[in-house]
């Protein structure tokens, strides 16, 4: 899905895993030839990305990315690192042109982390893994089941700690548009933050 914010500026929102996605943004970033990209992963993870596409290395995942993963498959092809930021990586680098991580840094993510998430919010997410495995989703398409995935999956205090990742990386969206202002932009948003940002352009 995109949003074009004006001639120069397009956001770009896509599910995390789905080939799909990543196809086509591929074909966007063909057609619209930015000049620089932004991405809703930290700056750690651009690096790694960018690592991974040099010489790629098994990706470990999580027991929710798991549950995750094989609820997704019902909608297309999924893979692991998602498409859309392999995409986005081969692009930057095919070209040299810059790709800059919008998301907290590792070391601001475990400050707020710390803020919200406490040993109780830890237990609990832990054992809601059993009860998530056997939720039946039926949601006809892709994005309702990320809608719904993050209305049971998220416990509050997770709510809470997403809500101040949207508002950083949306200010730092911000700074990056207001520095790169001669410039084609396309920001690549995960779909989780897609429409906060979109909505933010219409405040």
């Amino acid at each position: 899905m995109m949003h074009r914010v004006n001639n120069n500026i397009l956001i770009f929102g896509g599910i995390k895993g789905l080939v799909r996605d990543g196809n086509e943004l591929r074909k966007e970033l063909l057609y619209e030839r930015p000049d620089i990209i932004l991405i809703t992963i930290a700056p750690e993870e651009v690096d790694g990305m960018k690592s991974f596409i040099k010489d790629p290395f098994e990706i470990s995942l999580s027991d929710y990315e798991i549950i995750y993963g094989i609820n997704l498959l019902k909608y297309g092809e999924v893979m692991t690192p998602p498409p859309i930021y392999i995409e986005a990586t081969k692009y930057s680098m095919e070209n040299d042109i810059p790709m800059i991580g919008l998301d907290m840094d590792e070391n601001t993510y475990q400050t707020i982390y710390r803020k919200h998430i406490k040993t109780g919010d830890l237990l609990r997410h832990s054992l809601r893994k059993k009860k998530i495995s056997k939720i039946k989703f039926e949601n006809e398409t892709p994005e309702d089941f990320v809608d719904s995935w993050n209305r049971i999956a998220d416990l509050k205090h997770y709510k809470q700690l997403n809500h101040e990742r949207v508002a950083y990386i949306i200010k730092k969206l911000k700074e990056e548009i207001n520095e790169n202002n001669n410039k084609k932009i396309i920001c690549i948003s995960d779909y989780d933050f897609y429409k906060d940002i979109v909505e933010s352009f219409n405040d």
